[in-house]
């Protein structure tokens, strides 16, 4: 079902059942003032005629019939009598003979004192009334057939299920109407968003009025297309730069292996080839290395288990094992504050992944450090764990500094330095699955300063 013809029909729904329920409501309210109506008028024309007949004693009950019989009563043809205490018609305004009553009726009535109800199709009103004068108690009953009140509420019924069906009609007309007419900027955006190709993600839809839920979907929908659009291009230059930095220890292998095989060489030259190789095998492998890494940090925080992780114990562990791949290399961490609890210093984490964080940017430090040092600082506040690294290289300008976290990005400071621009990429990708962030502040000539600030657990 399409949404234009489900939200037809559901408004046609609700305003037919508002509709339905609200005539009904009116229908029975005038139906009770009808009825109620009807039975006051009864009970007024037994208590006149209790007045008149037994009341005042002089009243001649020929006149009075002549007076009943040639008034407005006659528009319901009540009748009116009065019976004395053996139950005998004292005085009708009606032919006597003509007139059936129920022995049990009047009964009931003597011992309620009043009654209304209904009795052979007509609507029945009864007051027993003492006569003060002679102690006599008199049953008046008054009884008649709303033929005007039914033939209104007849009327009204019929106007009422005329009206109803005429106004459902016209709404089910207008939802029709009105759903297409509010549904027109999402046919609109749907049209434009069938033209955007998977290799033009610049084309952008129109946001309309730029007020209401629709343009602001626009809107959103542009804004997920640029993320798109920067993916893509992040992923076209990742894969552009992989396969350059793949592509050049592979040519290297290539063109040493063919320099090898052009002539019979001596055993030392042979080794030095393949030493060649060797250090050329450790660049791909060590690039490969850092793509798994990458593409591993790449999966989310989902498919990693996070457990708490006291940072300086990873921090020392790094230490020593970059210091034993690297005998010239200095790593000096130290606390700014005396800490006596663990909670500052523990975080919720992957504690490979932290290792990898914290080994990258020791090694960058003591890489691009003329001393081949880098100083480490641990502190602490109410929320995060800050650890800061610190080199004495040759630092990052203010331009750069923008990019360096971008994969196989690399300064012009870093071209002489091995390396394939992967490693800060990581380490920004690991910070923000541990639900924190990594900072630069450098100068160009002094050194550069990382920050890494993580949540503890306290």
């Amino acid at each position: 079902m399409k949404i234009r013809t489900k939200i037809a029909f559901q408004f046609s729904l609700i305003v037919a059942l508002i509709l339905v329920l609200f005539s009904v409501a009116l229908y029975f309210l005038i139906r009770n003032y009808t009825k109620g109506e009807f039975t006051n008028y009864l009970k007024d024309r037994a208590e006149t005629t209790a007045k008149l007949l037994i009341k005042e004693a002089n009243v001649d009950k020929r006149l009075l019939k002549i007076v009943d019989k040639n008034t407005l009563s006659t528009l319901y043809a009540a009748e009116v009598l009065v019976f004395n205490e053996k139950n005998e018609i004292a005085y009708s305004n009606t032919d006597a003979e003509t007139i059936k009553y129920s022995p049990d009726l009047l009964e009931r009535i003597r011992e309620q004192g009043e009654y209304v109800g209904e009795y052979k199709e007509k609507k029945v009103v009864g007051l027993v009334i003492p006569n003060e004068t002679n102690s006599k108690i008199y049953l008046i009953l008054a009884q008649a057939t709303d033929t005007y009140g039914d033939a209104k509420l007849e009327n009204i019924q019929n106007a009422m299920t005329w009206g109803l069906l005429i106004a459902i009609t016209l709404t089910v007309i207008l939802s029709f109407a009105f759903a297409g007419e509010s549904l027109k900027p999402i046919a609109r955006i749907n049209q434009e968003v069938s033209t955007i190709s998977g290799q033009d993600f610049k084309k952008k839809i129109s946001t309309g009025n730029n007020k209401d839920e629709i343009a602001q979907l626009a809107t959103n929908f542009n804004q997920m297309l640029s993320r798109i659009e920067q993916a893509f291009e992040m992923q076209k230059s990742f894969v552009s730069n992989a396969s350059h930095e793949l592509r050049t220890p592979l040519a290297a292998i290539k063109s040493e292996i063919q320099v090898a095989l052009e002539k019979d060489r001596q055993p030392e030259e042979y080794q030095e080839i393949l030493r060649s190789l060797d250090q050329d095998n450790q660049r791909m492998t060590q690039l490969i290395n850092g793509l798994l890494q990458l593409a591993k940090s790449e999966q989310g925080e989902s498919n990693l288990m996070h457990k708490p992780v006291r940072v300086d114990e990873v921090l020392f562990e790094v230490q020593e094992e970059l210091l034993g791949q690297h005998r010239d290399y200095n790593v000096f961490i130290d606390f700014e504050e005396v800490v006596e609890e663990e909670e500052p210093l523990t975080v919720m984490g992957n504690r490979p992944l932290l290792k990898t964080l914290f080994n990258n940017l020791f090694e960058n430090a003591c890489k691009y450090s003329d001393n081949h040092t880098a100083e480490v600082k641990i502190k602490f506040n109410k929320i995060n764990l800050i650890i800061n690294i610190a080199d004495t290289g040759h630092g990052i300008s203010k331009e750069d500094q923008e990019r360096v976290f971008e994969p196989f990005y690399r300064t012009a400071s870093a071209a002489n330095y091995k390396g394939h621009g992967i490693g800060l990429s990581i380490c920004k990708r690991i910070t923000d699955i541990h639900k924190g962030k990594i900072l630069v502040r450098s100068e160009v000539g002094v050194g550069s300063n990382f920050v890494v600030v993580l949540p503890h657990i306290s």
